[in-house]
């Protein structure tokens, strides 16, 4: 695959310009707003919308240069992970789940949890209302974001990039970047995505399919909704 100007560009806007312009300018502007249901619903199909027309812009440039779908990941069927790309996975999953259990059932940690949802993730759903929209947020996140961070970047890194290390910093670079823009959730979460960012990333590499990726990612996010939903809804009534 070779890289063309539009590559470049698209990286630059994407994967430089957005990310500063988010975490230097619109996301401490939402840790400061006081979200009601109206906003919340703006906020999400906003975020709908920008995140499709970013992949529509993505996909606008692999087709334009003649580039085989199968290369960025949409494979015809679905390709189950094998050897240590699935052990991986299963750790992962299995860390996540212990986690999301003991935020949900240690007393403590639930109540950490709620505070700061409520105090810096004031826009996550705390109503039936507000989660039915928040759920087509998540699938277009899930979509979109691997499309874009684990597809897109990690071929362009990887034709950037030749040499020793390309596969690495290929792998890298894109959950950097994907890590940092969530800083908003604080450095912990930044640590957390980032490190998933990077599985999967090398679950990407392993089977150059996206397919089960999206559907981790969508279903990450609905969990992750549902949890904030419920939380926020019981501290509201009390």
């Amino acid at each position: 695959m070779e890289l063309h100007w539009s590559d470049h560009l698209f990286f630059i806007i994407v994967g430089i310009i957005i990310p500063l312009r988010t975490v230097l300018g619109t996301q401490p502007q939402l840790a400061r707003l006081r979200f009601n249901t109206r906003m919340k619903i703006q906020l999400y199909w906003g975020n709908n919308i920008w995140l499709w027309m970013l992949t529509g812009a993505a996909a606008g440039i692999w087709w334009f240069n003649d580039r085989s779908w199968e290369l960025i990941g949409l494979t015809p069927g679905w390709v189950q992970p094998s050897g240590i790309s699935a052990i991986v996975l299963m750790v992962f999953i299995g860390l996540y789940l212990f986690e999301t259990v003991g935020e949900v059932n240690d007393r403590e940690q639930r109540e950490q949890t709620t505070e700061h949802m409520r105090s810096q993730l004031g826009f996550l759903p705390k109503t039936a209302y507000e989660y039915f929209h928040f759920i087509f947020l998540a699938l277009t996140a899930g979509i979109c974001e691997e499309f874009i961070f684990r597809g897109y970047f990690i071929r362009y890194f990887q034709c950037l990039l030749p040499g020793d290390y390309t596969y690495t910093l290929a792998m890298l670079l894109p959950a950097l970047i994907f890590g940092f823009v969530h800083f908003y959730q604080g450095w912990q979460a930044v640590v957390k995505i980032g490190a998933m960012a990077i599985m999967f990333g090398y679950i990407f590499i392993q089977t150059d399919s996206l397919w089960l990726l999206m559907v981790i990612h969508a279903l990450i996010d609905l969990i992750g909704g549902l949890i904030a939903w419920r939380l926020l809804a019981s501290r509201q009534s009390h």
